[in-house]
């Protein structure tokens, strides 16, 4: 991973590189970038090239007061972040309650690009939170940030420990489990309506054993073509888009 230094500037070996959920990190792309600035997250803007995109976001960065620096890195525009916030699972709860939304939990998902793309579909179909593994997972990194599109930065994560304990929490709440799985009913049988916990199982393994038995339904994505299944993060999007259309979401 690169580092960036400027003349006159301390370089700060703990503010760039590859960083966790945790850790201060680095984001690349003009929309990343962007995202991070409304969301007020951005500590300082490091660009090599411009475009009309690049300008927008380097204007809205001063600003802001966000410092903004020339650089000749292959990277057309980056952004020196703070960590993305973690927020508890009662504070999901209590938001997907509150506007009849619904809850996704991602078990097991290892690809970055696959946890950015459900986190993007979250985000935009509505979600009031994501619940991911905290270890033996994919966390919350710059290529997470990246595929996600800065949605990261605009919707509540929870990092917890054992998922089968915090969906059994959400079941005790009140909410309806529904699992995707090949071995399911048709999703178009089966009410979406929120507030709803959306389990999403891994690339390979699926949703684990435990988990699936706490799910109050098991549904599957029919189709007819030769292919018998989508990429996970495809048949999340599908399926938050039918709780989507089953809520009042739709109508705000």
């Amino acid at each position: 991973m690169l580092h960036l230094s400027h003349p006159g500037e301390k370089h700060d070996p703990g503010s760039v590189g590859g960083a966790t959920i945790r850790d201060p990190m680095r984001i690349c792309g003009a929309n990343s970038v962007l995202e991070a600035l409304k969301s007020g997250r951005v500590l300082k803007v490091y660009y090599s090239s411009e475009n009309p995109k690049i300008r927008e976001v380097i204007e809205l960065a001063k600003k802001m007061g966000v410092p903004v620096y020339r650089t000749s890195l292959p990277e057309k525009i980056c952004a020196e972040i703070s960590p993305v916030s973690i927020s508890s699972l009662e504070e999901l709860a209590k938001k997907a309650l509150c506007d009849n939304s619904f809850i996704l939990v991602l078990d097991n998902i290892s690809d970055p690009q696959n946890l950015g793309a459900c986190i993007r579909s979250a985000e935009f179909f509505g979600c009031a939170g994501v619940v991911i593994k905290r270890r033996r997972s994919a966390n919350v990194t710059e290529a997470v940030v990246r595929a996600s599109a800065g949605a990261v930065f605009h919707v509540k994560i929870a990092s917890e420990e054992n998922l089968l304990n915090a969906v059994r929490k959400l079941k005790e709440m009140g909410f309806f489990v529904f699992g995707a799985d090949l071995d399911g009913n048709d999703v178009r049988k089966i009410s979406m309506k929120p507030p709803l916990v959306l389990v999403i199982g891994g690339e390979d393994k699926g949703i684990s054993k435990g988990l699936k038995k706490l799910c109050d339904e098991i549904g599957k994505i029919p189709g007819t073509g030769k292919v018998g299944s989508l990429n996970l993060s495809a048949a999340a999007a599908i399926l938050m888009y039918e709780i989507y259309k089953s809520s009042n979401l739709s109508n705000v």
